[in-house]
């Protein structure tokens, strides 16, 4: 009979140089506050069938039906990426890596929504 090896972790064996990330009260309070705000936003812009984005340089644009349900899709993403930062300073694991690939997918996902609302609202 062939038995699987078995690997006995101890503290020596275990990277004790690692320390997690440190992100300052500040950005935590102001990313979650900034998140849930504009969740806020976008879902009464949904609700009303009605979602404005202002612009730098002109007057914003209004978005009703599909568009405005995508911008809302790359506004949640905008939210997740927000609050993927706070998760990760509470997680003390080692695995910045996997909240970075999250956040950048959620990001690049994002903009791909924004764009595609833009579109959608300039075809219509």
């Amino acid at each position: 009979m062939i038995f699987p090896r078995i690997y006995i972790l101890n503290a020596h064996a275990m990277n004790t140089s690692y320390t997690p990330n440190h992100i300052p009260a500040k950005e935590r309070i102001s990313n979650t506050l900034f998140s849930l705000a504009l969740l806020a936003y976008g879902s009464y812009g949904v609700w009303v069938n009605d979602l404005y984005v202002p612009g730098k340089r002109s007057n914003g644009i209004h978005l009703h039906d599909t568009p405005a349900w995508v911008m809302y899709g790359a506004i949640v993403c905008s939210c997740l990426v927000m609050l993927s930062v706070v998760v990760d300073h509470y997680d003390k694991r080692n695995n910045e890596t996997n909240y970075k690939r999250f956040a950048d997918t959620f990001r690049m996902l994002g903009w791909g929504f924004f764009g595609l609302s833009l579109v959608l609202a300039i075809i219509r």
